[in-house]
């Protein structure tokens, strides 16, 4: 993954400065005391996980320290994200993913799908992403769809003769890393942010919001611009030639270990489409399908490789992730930052477009502090607030938020992209490059089109 340079060291020395005097400084007036001591903690967690300065997960462990010696929160909330359900679809995850790998099931379907995904590298990325984009309809959790993809496309890539450290590789982990979540935020099951604001709405407003209106609402331009945008970018950014194997080549027949391999697989995809009906969550399939792969006998590795061969790295990163999100509403500190921003005066009754870009920009913002799987349970309690500032029903200003989700900067703010980074090695900066163009071009194509598409649905006063 590399090291940290020199400027990343010294950037995250400056902020950890910085959250030493904000530590020491008297909360305002009104505000929870503690406030400010947990924009010290956040700040110096947000600032070692962006500049990467220190590995992910060892940043994620201080974060936890920090937080609970110092008491600024109890340790139900700090460790919070070991209760989510991201966390467990990861470790499932990582469990799969070995599987994949050790037992040539990956590779056997990465041969079957070498003529599909022959042409111009364009093409490969641009047919990686759209089946990155079909699964967000029918596979409801973003972290499943990235560690059932991921082992199958990093196959791929060594049949096409992505071999580790090139550039057509990173191409094709990153566009199952994005691909598999950017588009999929107008898919109304299909990422957490989503359900977490819909949940919120109903809870404290009693709205609810349907499948089909989700989809109407948000798919046109926050679902079709990635698919368009992401293959070129990344295309551009990381151009490189495929060379397939000779078609003539011989695939051994499938073994044991394989097949049995695969009908867990099939058993867990089929679950995770299906769980309307049944109920269980996606975590606990990763689960069940990660115990069946290391039972012995019946299973497909030895459960020794629970400690010999998955990385609990991102394991960890992702439970500080989710957890710091809890910390920042506990302790008031999201709170704290919306007062300041309604307290400005900034949103005006009538000037939609401006209302508009502040609400998008303040979701951005809490993206950063907060994660985006955090950033719905800070954003949609401000929703009334909101509304009365710009004179909107409650229900457009939620309907603006979710233009603030794709529009990220660093790995940390969506845990699937961590995931991805993981499975694919990719580095964080790497990665970073990529949600970083794309922030810039959805803010000049994307947050506009959407409001003109809002506005002829006839919402944010249109």
């Amino acid at each position: 993954m590399g090291g940290p340079g020199r400027l990343a060291r010294l950037i995250a020395a400056a902020l950890v400065v910085i959250a030493v005097a904000l530590w020491f400084t008297p909360p305002p007036e009104g505000a929870n005391p503690l406030a400010l001591k947990a924009a010290a903690i956040v700040l110096v967690s947000v600032g070692l996980w962006s500049t990467a300065a220190l590995p992910e997960y060892l940043a994620a462990i201080i974060f936890f320290l920090l937080a609970v010696a110092t008491g600024v929160a109890p340790a139900a909330v700090v460790f919070s994200g070991f209760h989510s359900g991201a966390v467990w679809v990861i470790f499932g995850g990582l469990v799969i993913g070995v599987a994949v790998q050790a037992t040539g099931l990956g590779v056997r379907l990465a041969c079957r799908l070498v003529g599909l995904f022959q042409g111009s590298y364009l093409g490969i990325i641009t047919g990686v992403v759209m089946v990155g984009v079909a699964l967000g309809f029918v596979v409801p959790s973003s972290t499943g769809r990235v560690v059932i993809l991921m082992p199958i496309v990093m196959a791929l890539a060594d049949r096409l003769g992505f071999v580790s450290g090139t550039t057509g590789r990173i191409g094709m982990a990153l566009a199952v890393g994005a691909g598999t979540l950017l588009p999929t935020f107008a898919i109304l099951p299909a990422a957490v942010p989503n359900l977490g604001l819909v949940g919120a709405a109903e809870s404290i407003y009693g709205i609810h919001i349907t499948y089909g209106t989700w989809l109407k609402t948000h798919f046109p331009v926050i679902g079709l611009l990635p698919i368009i945008v992401l293959p070129v970018l990344i295309a551009r950014l990381f151009p490189d030639t495929a060379r397939p194997p000779d078609r003539g080549e011989a695939i051994a027949p499938p073994g044991a270990r394989e097949t049995r391999l695969a009908v867990v697989l099939v058993a867990a995809l089929l679950l995770w489409i299906t769980d309307f009906l049944h109920g269980i969550a996606p975590a606990w399939v990763a689960m069940a399908a990660a115990v069946m792969i290391l039972l012995p006998r019946i299973g497909v590795l030895p459960p020794t490789t629970l400690v010999e061969r998955v990385n609990y790295g991102p394991w960890f990163f992702v439970a500080g992730v989710v957890g710091i999100g809890a910390f920042v509403t506990h302790t008031g500190l999201g709170a704290l930052l919306a007062e300041r921003i309604l307290a400005a005066g900034a949103l005006q009754r009538g000037a939609d477009f401006a209302n508009y870009l502040i609400i998008v920009a303040f979701g951005m913002g809490m993206g950063l502090v907060a994660s985006m799987p955090g950033q719905p349970g800070i954003m949609v309690p401000l929703a009334g607030g909101l509304a009365e500032a710009t004179g909107w029903p409650v229900y457009d200003v939620l309907m603006a938020i979710v233009a603030s989700w794709p529009l990220v900067l660093f790995p940390y703010e969506l845990p699937p992209v961590v995931v991805a980074c993981h499975l694919g090695g990719v580095r964080f900066a790497t990665a970073a490059r990529v949600l970083t163009l794309f922030t810039a071009i959805a803010w000049v194509v994307l947050v506009p089109l959407q409001y003109l598409w809002l506005r002829l649905l006839g919402l944010l006063g249109g």
